[in-house]
């Protein structure tokens, strides 16, 4: 009798522990399968005009430095500047900008050798983005659609690697 006392509580406390463990595992997936990932070019646009067809460049979807700069200080980012990706050798401008939990992480004058370098460094640094991309020589990591906007990103168009967080 003593042992049935024992072993129906110990089987109950264990499902439930399984499920627990389950219901935590699934969202965990959850989160991965939002991120969509794109290799080669992307998100390119195409607009009809009285002058003809004009592409969207993936270069001409980052902002240049001065243009990101002022647009983040016109929205009340916290920046700070830095002249290697991370505690890495790998030389280059970066700009990290913070505002209320959000924030912007990119690198500018990146070579072509170091960028690919540059985004696994970044992949290895950030769990939760909306974008993280190697377009070009830029590499950068944004937070939400909200900081995309306020830095004055044109589109999602890019050539290299990105990956997006559609649950962001």
């Amino acid at each position: 009798m003593n042992k049935r006392i024992v072993i129906v509580p110990a089987v109950v406390i264990a499902f439930i522990a399984i499920i627990f463990v389950s219901v935590k595992v699934i969202k965990k997936d959850d989160r991965k399968e939002n991120i969509e990932r794109n290799y080669g070019i992307s998100y390119t646009e195409a607009k009809i005009t009285s002058n003809g067809v004009e592409d969207t460049k993936p270069e001409d979807a980052v902002p240049q430095k001065e243009q990101l700069l002022q647009n983040l200080e016109d929205k009340g980012y916290d920046i700070e500047y830095y002249d290697t990706v991370f505690d890495s050798d790998i030389s280059c401008y970066r700009i990290y900008a913070t505002k209320d939990n959000k924030f912007i992480d990119i690198c500018y004058d990146l070579t072509e050798e170091n960028a690919e370098k540059a985004f696994y460094e970044y992949e290895n640094k950030y769990d939760e983005y909306y974008l993280m991309a190697m377009n070009g020589t830029f590499v950068y990591c944004i937070s939400d659609k909200k900081v995309f906007k306020d830095a004055g990103f044109k589109s999602l168009a890019n050539n290299g690697i990105q990956y997006i967080n559609h649950g962001k």
